[in-house]
């Protein structure tokens, strides 16, 4: 079974290096990594290697039986945007997603935490004068319901990674959930790629922790 690693570790000095332990975890449970290295590549402004990378990278996902996604927090207080395109695209294409993140927490206390709340007003009202969604989801309610959609909610650390995209421990631990529900016959799609389940009837938001 192969699975497309989508992370921002592409963006690490030593990525290729993170990408080969990645790769290796995989075989150790049974599957075969496919890890896009993009830190091999010096992006190109004008769109040309760009392109490349992009094109590659859904040729990767296509092939792919599965995802697996590393959605820790991202220079802000949300998930790399290219891992969350990439979440999305295989959701469309009707292959399973399951994630994990180094970081504890709900989207809105991280929000808080880096915005500040509003003086006045709803709890959800942050000082930018945006509300930040109040639904008790890890990050954006299209990731946990995408991943909700096929019963694998995300692998939440309890506390901090202290090296969040180099520590695989929550990487290995979503390997053997996969591995386990693979074996279970329970890596199926969704009714319908358009209309997935709710999230409470198909499993909740249950958040497992490292």
């Amino acid at each position: 079974m192969k699975l497309y690693l989508a992370g921002p570790e592409v963006f690490l000095d030593d990525a290729r290096e993170i990408g080969r332990r990645k790769v290796a975890l995989c075989a150790r449970h049974g599957f075969t990594g496919l890890f896009p290295l993009d830190g091999e590549i010096a992006l190109d402004a004008a769109g040309g290697v760009s392109a490349e990378i992009f094109a590659a990278n859904l040729g990767m996902m296509r092939t792919a039986d599965a995802v697996l996604a590393n959605l820790t927090p991202f220079r802000g207080i949300s998930a790399d945007p290219g891992t969350a395109f990439e979440v999305g695209f295989a959701f469309a294409l009707g292959k399973p997603v399951a994630a994990y993140s180094n970081q504890p927490g709900e989207l809105k206390h991280r929000a808080r935490a880096t915005i500040g709340a509003a003086p006045e007003g709803p709890d959800s009202l942050m000082a930018d004068g945006l509300h930040v969604e109040d639904f008790g989801h890890f990050d954006n309610l299209m990731l946990a319901e995408a991943l909700n959609a096929f019963r694998l909610p995300v692998i939440q650390a309890a506390t901090p990674a202290s090296d969040p995209f180099r520590d695989l421990s929550l990487f290995e631990e979503a390997l053997v959930r996969l591995a386990e529900a693979h074996a279970g016959g329970r890596l199926a799609t969704p009714r319908s790629s358009s209309r997935p389940e709710p999230a409470a009837t198909a499993r909740g938001e249950e958040t497992f922790h490292g």
